[in-house]
């Protein structure tokens, strides 16, 4: 017993220097630890700024120093703090809207990551906006509408459904069709939730088939708000159509039979009464075309009003048709409430066209008629006012696009502040509202770099925070005026210029393709060219029925227009070939009573239509080349899953080699891979495996290579870059990514809290444990 004793006594005692050891490494190593963490607390970067509320500004690059200049102060700038390359400080701002520019080494820039502009002094800055109170946040998941920032149900007419921090709402119990509702909680902005629901949601602007309606010469479905005549030739005056007649034929199935899915109409506002001199200055005009508008949010009782362009509209989404609208930006008749009541929201330019006045160097500014003010979008009173009211024109009348007329007569920021308000509007679903822009360019010669400038224009006002597409008026001239119509130029031109119309615009651009418009004389009576299709008046010799081969060239326009790619446009009377010269003459009442080849033209466009309803290759395709020659035109149209052949032949009859076996189109038959294709025909094929879809499906368009020219086919830029009023804006841009919500400072310093948090935790143990050392010591 002793012996034991004695033995773990010995040991306990030979212990007890390990022991002590072994503790006092375990101190030494918590302190390590501890300041170890402590120093890298400390070195972590921390976000500074003359304060940490307010509105926040951020520039990130390469410089010395980066102040910021603002209209709240222009006599002061502020210093910017930088932190890992992002130049950042708050300003406290009441609501409202402030011209800013960064100063980067003595030279002042855009925000780079801010497309919104205005002026200053009559210098162009970029524009903070401040508003009252935050904006609820929106997106839709599967089948729900999900909201985030509310602090109680966003709209109590829905059945939204509280899910932690979010409210949820069932969408797949909604009604089929177009849905707008209104959110707002006691702490946000009122915003919009957009969106269709059932099929229509797959709707992408490449499948859309736009007729554009001339609402006065389209059909006059209510005699009673026909107006008087003003004094106008007759040609020239209003005609009776109005919303309800456009009604009665969305109701009698007229443009689902057309297979149309959008409708384009002239501009909505009241015109003027009256009759003014037309630009020959020898003839009365009248403003029944629409654009001319004397007030700003008020429909023409002549085209029915409010009520029934509400019906109108209704009528459409319910038939599955979108609706866009025509837009003036440009002008106002003399007439109108801010020429009255604003004279300083107008250029005091000269006359469009007139000597010293062209219509390209003074295109900002000049008048198209001494009584049509031009609108100054330098004045931000009025550029503000004019995309108000086109915000009030959408979610008044639940539209789904404008038409912009005029565009490269306005600012650039016209278009640019105007897109990117009507996404903060209507488009955080991800619901489109489709902007098409009117950029009248012409044609320069018969290759590419002739008119490389015209492209250039084009793209200027495309993009992310512009236009989503405009009319292509380099393909319209290409084609329409020199093969389709002349017949001066092969389908190898045809060709041509249908590649470039893939390669040579913005990435992502949906252009919109057309034989004829509203400022073009008729396809039919030039295809005909009897010698009068440029005559405009009554006096004149005026376009008659054309002849029979005057139809077989408009099925060869329309089958090119309906089954290449972008979202082609039909103006009124084209599907039956309605004759008649320049304007006004082109826009003759639409007629329902047909002769015989303008009912087999009608016909032959609803079959070419309905096809390309029904088949995603020749809407969302890859346009290809496979076979041309000088009459001749097969080309392919390809997705990832299927591909379509047309082959086009205004020639003789003649035969092609291809794998191609299913005849959706024509008259065409086959021996082996041979196909025996008809004189002056059309034919449409598809592989035997390959399915038609229902319209449902998605797929990529991307823009193509071109297979049929050595020519450079690089895209002509989208002109993104601006030249400052004060400086050049260049080579900053290149590293600029610069933080602008204030959720992601606020994550940081949230992180930078808790972290002085744990410092001075650390800092307590750290000084505790020393003390408990001495003491043992």
């Amino acid at each position: 017993m002793n012996s034991s004793k004695g033995s773990w006594s010995n040991i306990s005692m030979i212990s007890r220097p390990l022991q002590t050891h072994y503790s006092r490494s375990k101190t030494v190593m918590r302190r390590a630890f501890f300041l170890a963490f402590l120093l890298l607390a400390l070195a972590l970067p921390t976000v500074t700024g003359e304060s940490e509320t307010g509105e926040l500004f951020a520039w990130s690059g390469q410089a010395t120093m980066v102040e910021l200049s603002g209209e709240w102060d222009w006599n002061t700038n502020i210093s910017m703090t930088e932190n890992n390359g992002i130049w950042s400080t708050y300003v406290d701002l009441e609501p409202g809207m402030y011209c800013y520019k960064f100063i980067v080494d003595g030279e002042y820039i855009f925000d780079p990551t801010n497309s919104y502009r205005g002026y200053c002094g009559g210098l162009e800055n970029s524009i903070m906006r401040v508003d009252s109170a935050p904006k609820l946040t929106q997106k839709i998941e599967e089948n729900y509408l999900i909201i985030s920032g509310a602090t109680s149900s966003p709209n109590e007419n829905y059945n939204f459904v509280q899910d932690e921090n979010n409210w949820q709402l069932n969408i797949s119990n909604l009604p089929v069709g177009k849905h707008t509702i209104e959110l707002q909680s006691s702490t946000s902005q009122s915003s919009l939730a957009v969106f269709w629901t059932g099929p229509q949601a797959e709707f992408q602007w490449e499948d859309a088939l736009i007729y554009m309606v001339m609402t006065d010469r389209f059909v006059n479905g209510n005699q009673s708000n026909d107006g008087p005549a003003t004094g106008a030739e007759t040609e020239a005056d209003w005609m009776g159509g109005d919303f309800e007649g456009v009604k009665q034929k969305i109701e009698d199935g007229y443009f689902t039979d057309l297979g149309i899915n959008a409708l384009w109409i002239s501009p909505a506002n009241t015109n003027p009464t009256g009759s003014y001199i037309a630009g020959d200055g020898v003839h009365n005009v009248s403003g029944y075309h629409g654009y001319w508008p004397v007030q700003p949010r008020q429909v023409d009782p002549r085209f029915g009003g409010e009520q029934a362009l509400e019906e109108m509209v209704e009528a459409a989404h319910q038939a599955g048709i979108r609706v866009m609208a025509d837009f003036v930006v440009n002008h106002v008749h003399e007439d109108h409430t801010y020429a009255q009541e604003n004279p300083d929201w107008f250029n005091q330019g000269c006359l469009c066209g007139t000597d010293a006045c062209d219509w390209t160097e003074r295109r900002l500014d000049c008048l198209f008629m001494d009584y049509l003010p031009d609108l100054d979008w330098k004045n931000r009173n009025a550029s503000e006012q004019i995309i108000s009211d086109a915000l009030w024109w959408i979610e008044r009348f639940d539209l789904d696009g404008l038409r912009v007329d005029a565009v490269k007569h306005v600012d650039d920021l016209a278009i640019t502040n105007l897109a990117i308000q009507i996404n903060e509007r209507f488009e955080q679903t991800g619901t489109d509202i489709y902007l098409k822009g009117e950029t009248a360019m012409g044609w320069s010669g018969h290759d590419l770099a002739a008119n490389a400038e015209q492209y250039a224009t084009i793209n200027r006002y495309i993009g992310q925070d512009g236009l989503d597409g405009q009319a292509d008026f380099v393909l319209y001239h290409a084609v329409v005026d020199n093969v389709l119509t002349s017949g001066n130029m092969d389908y190898g031109h045809l060709d041509y210029w249908t590649n470039r119309s893939q390669d040579q615009y913005v990435d992502g651009a949906i252009m919109v393709p057309y034989i004829g418009s509203h400022d073009s004389s008729r396809f039919i009576s030039r295809a005909d060219n009897s010698g009068d299709q440029w005559n405009q008046w009554a006096e004149q010799s005026l376009p008659g029925a054309p002849q029979p081969a005057a139809y077989d060239k408009a099925k060869q326009a329309i089958a090119w227009l309906l089954t290449t790619p972008g979202a082609p446009m039909i103006y009124m009377g084209d599907e039956y070939g309605q004759a008649g010269g320049a304007d006004p003459d082109n826009r003759r009442m639409f007629s329902s009573i047909l002769d015989k080849n303008q009912s087999g033209l009608l016909n032959f466009t609803k079959d070419l239509a309905n096809i390309r309803l029904e088949n995603e290759a020749l809407r969302r395709g890859v346009y290809s080349t496979y076979q041309v020659e000088e009459n001749l035109l097969a080309f392919e149209m390809t997705t990832a899953d299927d591909s379509t052949l047309v082959i086009l032949n205004r020639g003789q009859q003649t035969t092609i080699s291809s794998d191609y076996d299913n005849v959706l189109f024509g008259q065409t038959t086959q021996n082996n891979s041979i196909l025996n294709i008809p004189a002056n025909s059309v034919t449409i094929l598809i592989k035997a495996n390959t399915t038609i879809d229902d319209n449902n499906t998605i797929d990529d368009n991307n823009t193509i290579d071109d297979n049929n020219t050595p020519e450079n086919n690089s895209n002509a830029g989208n002109n993104n870059t601006i030249d400052d009023i004060n400086s050049t804006d260049d080579d900053n841009n290149t590293n600029d990514v610069v933080i602008k919500a204030k959720t992601s400072w606020s994550s940081l310093e949230s992180i930078r809290n808790i972290l002085a948090v744990l410092v001075a935790i650390s800092l307590v143990i750290f000084i505790g444990m020393n003390r408990k050392t001495a003491g043992n010591r």
